[in-house]
């Protein structure tokens, strides 16, 4: 169930890809063995004990909340026993007590910042590259823990999770899947599953990573001695069933057998059941005949790629745009090309740049990987062959070179 205390001794500093948080096992095995499937603690391994602090550091936290303000939703607090409510640190306007979040501090209570890469440009470049892998929504969620405290009580998630040790060190217990693998709006109710009793226990120490699988049962305490600050990056998901929900609304524009109404009186006690399997199953049928399943997946990929965020730094520096100003793709900015006839879009993070169909083939080596100028927009003419590299840089498609 879960591969503990393999040491990523050979662990690079200067990236966190899935390949470098999960070595030694690596992304192509983690992928095949482990994704979806058990957990895996890699540790950090000897001299890499603060690879996430360039991520994230109590020090930086604590200036967010001194300098910052935040409303409801974008900072919250948890405490297994006695538990806090939400109106203990509200303030009338919405707005977050931050004296209260110190105070509750002080208590024992467990400080969370979710999805804090939307205000933090580490933890944004981090996501990014993650989900480049896997097609997926990914966020954080920040746990700062006082030493010895306890946050929640044992439970499941409903996404899978890499849990990033940054400070400090964390007891943790993993049990088993009761629920299997859950949808993304199955909430862990308490008291529906007992955990029984651990499969694996360890400490996760400063540089460790934790891979919880959805549906796996677990808990954590913060070590005595001295507070906890943990990043877990979640993985939301498009499943199969979105995916057949959605081919069967799609084939169902061209088979008008699947607009049938359901059969008059299926709500009665004697409505013959095994007449809606005869036409369930011949339903089946026409959505697997009719079903575009190319044209479903563009419209997922295109639905993934248009609300990624894009990488807007170092948009306002560089100076104006000139004939000799070289840009290339952004490396985390997922784009591809879409066509009318008349004009093309690139499809990317933030909605779509439509140009002039005379702007393909730059756009097309553009995607490839080259490096342009106005020159390689010339076809557009002057005015907007500098208008094209100015988007390019203003929405986050292109960086300088």
């Amino acid at each position: 169930m879960l591969d503990t205390k393999v040491p990523a001794s050979s662990l690079p500093t200067d990236g966190l890809s899935l390949e470098q948080l999960t070595a030694p096992v690596g992304e192509e095995r983690f992928l095949s063995e482990y994704w979806e499937a058990r957990a895996l603690h890699c540790q950090a391994g000897e001299g890499r004990g603060a690879r996430f602090v360039p991520l994230l550091s109590s020090n930086t936290i604590d200036a967010m909340i001194a300098g910052q303000r935040f409303r409801e939703g974008e900072l919250s607090l948890a405490r297994s026993d006695p538990r806090i409510s939400p109106d203990d640190y509200l303030l009338d306007n919405g707005e977050i007590d931050r004296g209260a979040v110190m105070r509750f501090w002080q208590q024992g209570a467990t400080i969370i910042l979710p999805q804090l890469e939307r205000r933090h440009i580490e933890l944004a470049h981090f996501c990014r590259q993650l989900e480049a892998v896997f097609s997926a929504h990914v966020q954080t969620n920040i746990y700062l823990t006082p030493a010895g405290a306890q946050g929640f009580h044992t439970h499941y998630d409903n996404h899978c999770v890499f849990v990033c040790q940054v400070e400090g060190r964390k007891r943790w217990r993993l049990y088993d899947t009761p629920a299997g693998t859950p949808f993304r709006g199955e909430r862990f109710t308490p008291g529906k599953f007992a955990a029984g009793e651990p499969v694996a226990e360890f400490v996760l120490e400063p540089g460790d990573m934790l891979y919880v699988p959805r549906g796996l049962m677990h808990d954590a305490v913060s070590e005595p001695g001295s507070h906890s600050l943990h990043i877990t990056t979640g993985v939301i998901v498009k499943t199969l069933a979105d995916f057949v929900l959605e081919a069967v609304a799609e084939a169902s524009l061209r088979a008008p057998a699947l607009r049938r109404s359901m059969p008059a009186g299926f709500h009665r006690d004697d409505f013959d059941r095994e007449s809606l399997r005869t036409l369930f199953e011949t339903a089946l049928d026409t959505a697997r005949r009719e079903a575009d399943l190319d044209s479903v997946l563009d419209l997922f990929t295109d639905a993934f790629v248009r609300t990624r965020q894009p990488d807007l730094s170092g948009g306002l520096t560089g100076g104006p745009v000139t004939s000799d100003t070289r840009i290339a793709r952004h490396p985390q900015t997922a784009m591809r090309l879409a066509s009318d006839g008349h004009h093309i879009a690139l499809v990317m993070a933030g909605g779509d740049i439509s140009f002039d169909e005379g702007a393909a083939p730059a756009l097309e080596a553009f995607l490839a990987g080259a490096t342009l100028s106005q020159a390689d927009f010339a076809a557009l003419g002057d005015d907007k062959a500098r208008d094209a590299v100015e988007r390019l840089l203003a929405f986050g498609a292109a960086k300088r070179v």
